[in-house]
């Protein structure tokens, strides 16, 4: 991840999410999406702007693979 989109608080938060996934049994394939939604939530929107800066960074990178390869 970008060394600006990087959050130093995230593992306070997943351990929060987590742990209210679990108190409200939560389970099976609505895990991912309860905890995205509380991620975003908690860090007020933070993880959804790392996430989308790790999407734009790893496209960058694939393209610059792609350029050496094509070479």
């Amino acid at each position: 991840i970008p060394a600006a989109a990087e959050m130093t608080d995230a593992e306070s938060f997943i351990a929060q999410a987590l742990a209210e996934a679990e108190e409200k049994g939560v389970s099976g394939k609505a895990v991912t999406p309860f905890l995205l939604d509380r991620l975003a939530e908690l860090s007020g929107g933070r993880t959804q702007a790392a996430n989308k800066a790790l999407i734009v960074d790893n496209a960058r990178v694939a393209a610059e693979i792609a350029v050496e390869l094509a070479r």
